[in-house]
């Protein structure tokens, strides 16, 4: 005879344990990305720049290029995407120097960067800050921040918890990380919702919050100083119904760029006129 009240026990657990396993490893996947170290640097720019390691709060080495702009007492902060690095985005934004003293640097677990394990947004708000306190220790106090993909989530989450910036530009910048995770987990139907459930549970036990908590859209009020979102109507990652809202608050400005995916939003004709009449305006 079957044991009714076994059976059902295992067909519970079983799953369950099954989704568990699969939660660790796609946590550990996401959250270990393999290095990608682009192959340029500002000098094959014809730029003058000094490189370095820069420490964070937390100890974690941070790898960086200074590109100083001695007609400026301003200084932009610019931060890739993941799990990309500096170089990544330095061809497509070097015009930058020729106003402002630029700081790239790698977010840990990158790039040059020490550190084993990226959080999504949420450790990178120290690794911000780290950079924020090397362009002070030069001098320069007026800094805002350009960030990318995660960069520009990044970048957006440490200006609701600190006011000695300016303004941030985000290019293609996800709303919160649960929903890319969400989407990403689409593709196994039902099945990957209890595996997103248990990365959420794991998320708060590593770093001490929810994934849920970080999101743009939920701390609209919250958003004091200028920020400019841009983003393609085909990015699956920046563009969904939270990008609406932003509009919401006077302090942000958007722009949707109809056509266009992640990854080429820097192709959009005025897509450096833009840039800078925001730093423009905004770094006063």
């Amino acid at each position: 005879m079957i044991d009714k009240k076994k059976l059902i026990v295992r067909l519970t657990l079983y799953p369950l344990f099954i989704f568990f396993v699969l939660s660790i490893f796609f946590f550990y996947i996401y959250s270990t990305p393999s290095k990608k170290i682009t192959d340029i640097n500002p000098g094959e720019l014809k730029l003058n720049y000094e490189k370095g390691k820069i420490i964070s709060e937390d100890n974690i080495e941070l790898s960086y290029w200074f590109i100083p702009n001695n007609k400026s007492d301003k200084a932009i902060l610019l931060l890739h995407g993941w799990p990309a690095d500096k170089g990544d985005i330095l061809s497509n934004t070097s015009f930058l120097s020729s106003d402002y003293n630029l700081l790239y640097i790698d977010f840990r677990a990158m790039g040059e960067s020490g550190g084993k394990y990226t959080s999504g947004g949420y450790k990178e708000i120290k690794d911000i800050k780290a950079g924020i306190e090397f362009l002070k220790k030069k001098g320069l106090k007026k800094i805002s921040l350009y960030g990318y993909s995660m960069g520009g989530f990044s970048a957006i989450m440490y200006l609701l918890a600190n006011e000695d910036i300016k303004s941030v530009f985000a290019d293609s910048p996800y709303d919160n990380i649960y929903g890319v995770l969400n989407d990403f987990f689409k593709f196994y139907g039902f099945l990957g919702r209890p595996v997103l459930w248990f990365m959420n549970i794991e998320y708060k036990l590593i770093y001490g919050k929810y994934i849920s908590e970080f999101s743009i859209s939920r701390n609209l009020s919250k958003i004091k100083k200028p920020i400019f979102i841009i983003c393609g109507s085909k990015d699956e990652i920046c563009s969904n119904k939270n990008f609406v809202n932003y509009g919401k608050n006077s302090n942000i400005k958007t722009l949707l760029l109809d056509g266009f995916s992640h990854n080429e939003t820097i192709y959009y004709k005025n897509y450096k006129k833009i840039v800078k009449d925001f730093f423009k305006e905004t770094m006063i």
